[in-house]
């Protein structure tokens, strides 16, 4: 039984090589989407500072609803809303990222958001919308920072304008000041 070898190798040859070309033509396009990839983030004020938290963790923004106040929570929870049926804590980070504290005016809102799973609505000062940030620019957090808990913030970006703190919001929710505990009336 004869075999025949030669046009058969060569041909073979030829389809690894085409192989091996695409996978690292592959690889090199990987790189260069990955310096090109984006975050979106929803940016607001807080304490006259501009914050921004994953776009993915907001799920709508509301005017200022009523807030009914509940006696003896951290300053961090500024009280509950009902949204839609669902009781949903309203939540100030203030306190929290060493700002001080305000009324909330009528400009404010509130951020419904998830993360870890619990929904609160984030009290801000003003939302200034959606932005794409180009991963490439968010730095660690500058050292003069002070008062900022660091574990609770995934980096900065810095324009030439200000600094946009990017928040770790699943980490600052697992707190003990933004947890409401039922059982303890």
């Amino acid at each position: 039984m004869s075999v025949r070898r030669t046009g058969r190798s060569g041909e073979i040859r030829e389809t690894l090589r085409t192989i091996r070309d695409e996978y690292w033509r592959g690889i090199e396009e990987v790189c260069e989407d990955q310096s090109g990839q984006a975050e979106n983030v929803l940016v607001f004020r807080l304490g006259g500072e501009r914050y921004a938290i994953v776009s993915r963790l907001a799920r709508e923004v509301l005017r200022i609803p009523r807030i009914v106040r509940i006696p003896r929570l951290s300053p961090s929870i500024r009280g509950i809303i009902n949204l839609r049926g669902q009781i949903v804590a309203v939540s100030d980070l203030r306190p929290y990222l060493g700002l001080p504290c305000s009324e909330i005016t009528e400009e404010g809102r509130l951020v419904v958001a998830q993360a870890g799973g619990v929904t609160t609505a984030l009290a801000v000062e003003k939302v200034e919308g959606l932005r794409s940030i180009p991963i490439a620019q968010i730095e660690p957090l500058t050292e003069g920072l002070t008062g900022l808990p660091r574990e609770a913030v995934e980096g900065q970006v810095t324009t030439e304008e200000e600094i946009l703190v990017l928040l770790r919001l699943d980490h600052i929710l697992r707190q003990p000041e933004f947890i409401v505990d039922t059982d303890n009336g």
